[in-house]
């Protein structure tokens, strides 16, 4: 399962979206977390997503 799936399959990808736009890498990464993924895959995640924002879908961080 991906990660956009498992955050709208767990209801929180708004959540999501929020703490990455308002750079809360820390809170991502729990999230992420939450989700079943590793600390080292939350990390590596949020780390791509504030690498190339836009790349990911962000256009404004």
């Amino acid at each position: 399962m991906t990660i956009d799936v498992r955050l709208f399959h767990y209801g929180v990808m708004d959540e999501f979206d929020a703490a990455i736009l308002s750079r809360d890498q820390e809170g991502a990464i729990a999230l992420l977390q939450r989700l079943e993924l590793s600390k080292e895959e939350a990390m590596a995640t949020v780390a791509t997503i504030f690498k190339d924002p836009g790349k990911c879908g962000y256009t404004k961080l």
